[in-house]
């Protein structure tokens, strides 16, 4: 998603010096660093101060910079892979006990080297830090510094944090099992600045129903391909809809066969990687999303707030929604019902289509206001400040 320019908002807070840690910061593409990087334009819209440490994975990026009022610092990283880790876990802690000299609290985004070693430097320092998980399951952050050959040391400097920061609730479930207290943990989807005036039916009037049926994600086995792939051959046949898919990755080949193969060229395009997908939820008559497992899944308040039905399995905020949401939930692996709740949403009546998809609209902005989420956060960072220099006038009283 692109940068989004955002109104000065009257400060409802007391202003807040914030440190973010994240290994990797836009202009590299990744859902993580794009949701970082929304939040610190959106604080400093607030009136907050953030200064953002990462690395310098782009030898073409300056090692200082400002974007949008945000200060932003790359530390050095090496091109030899077996060096990353422990190279970036100094570069960390040197970036950590920088920005705790400075700020009032520390955000890690990820459980990276990076951002593990400046949770220790924040740590020493008696600056409080918050951290974001931004995967789970066994290919997430948590399974991946708990692996045997980390002796659990990674884990030791991720448990440093004051405070774990949740999109969903499997995370946090995920983390309750690893040892973390309940307390320790708090709920936090991600922020979707566009969820104001901008989405609203008069800036942005809902199109005509339409035939198109869009996916927006990376082409990867464990968002469910294969299961849209068994299902669409028929729902071609039956609807006449297309199937436009926006991303790429390791399965993109294997599609083209299968294009090719089931002589689908008029009903399937791929169209690669979209810096910004908002065209094309807003053009879509339905989003698929058949994934396996997600730690929070944006495109699918990407696509409610653009007026674009959802299929979904039960992944990510999908479980957590209410069930009266606005979507339908099926099961990950059952073609036969994805192509009958295609056929099904092709069979409405258009003025029924277009009811669904203004609910949709309505429910991401109930649900998912931007507003919410960053009075949730400024909380968060008042209370871990107040606890922290609570202790400190403690620990100095006991002296």
């Amino acid at each position: 998603m692109q940068s989004v320019d955002l109104p000065i908002l009257p400060l409802a807070t007391p202003a807040v010096k914030v440190g973010f840690l994240i290994q990797h910061y836009p202009p590299y593409l990744g859902g993580a660093e794009c949701q970082a990087r929304d939040l610190a334009e959106a604080l400093v819209s607030r009136g907050h101060t953030v200064e953002v440490a990462t690395t310098r994975w782009d030898r073409s990026e300056p090692l200082r910079e400002a974007r949008q009022g945000v200060g932003i610092r790359r530390w050095p990283t090496p091109r030899l892979r077996w060096l990353r880790f422990p190279w970036n876990l100094l570069t960390g802690f040197a970036a950590g006990w920088s920005l705790s000299g400075r700020c009032q609290i520390l955000h890690g985004h990820c459980l990276s080297a990076f951002v593990l070693g400046g949770l220790v430097a924040a740590r020493w320092r008696g600056c409080p830090a918050l951290v974001k998980p931004c995967s789970l399951g066994p290919d997430g952050d948590v399974a991946r510094i708990r692996r045997p050959w980390m002796l659990g040391l990674a884990w030791w400097m991720a448990r440093s944090a004051q405070g774990f920061l949740v999109q969903t609730r499997a995370v946090g479930a995920e983390l309750q099992g690893e040892g973390i207290p309940q307390a320790r943990i708090h709920r936090l989807p991600s922020l979707f600045p566009r969820l104001g005036a901008e989405c609203s039916d008069s800036a942005h009037p809902l199109s005509p129903p339409s035939a198109q049926v869009l996916y927006v994600g990376r082409l990867h086995p464990g968002k469910g391909l294969h299961t849209l792939m068994a299902a669409w051959p028929a729902v071609a046949r039956s609807t006449g809809w297309r199937w436009t898919v926006v991303g790429d990755g390791p399965m993109r080949q294997e599609m083209l066969d299968w294009i090719e193969r089931e002589g689908l060229q008029d009903s399937v395009a791929l169209v690669g990687y979209q810096p910004d997908p908002t065209p094309w939820f807003r053009n879509a008559e339905v989003l698929v999303f058949p994934s396996y497992s997600e730690s929070f899944g944006n495109v699918l308040v990407e696509a409610l707030q653009a007026g674009c039905g959802v299929l979904t399995t039960r992944v990510g905020v999908a479980a957590d929604w209410p069930a009266e949401a606005p979507v339908i939930r099926l099961p990950s692996a059952d073609p036969r019902a994805w192509e009958q709740a295609l056929r099904d949403w092709a069979a409405q009546p258009e003025t029924r289509r277009l009811s669904r998809r203004r609910a949709a609209r309505q429910f991401a902005r109930a649900h998912h206001h931007p507003d919410g989420v960053l009075s949730r956060l400024e909380a968060l960072y008042l209370g871990h400040i107040d606890a922290a220099v609570g202790g400190s006038a403690g620990r100095g009283g006991a002296a």
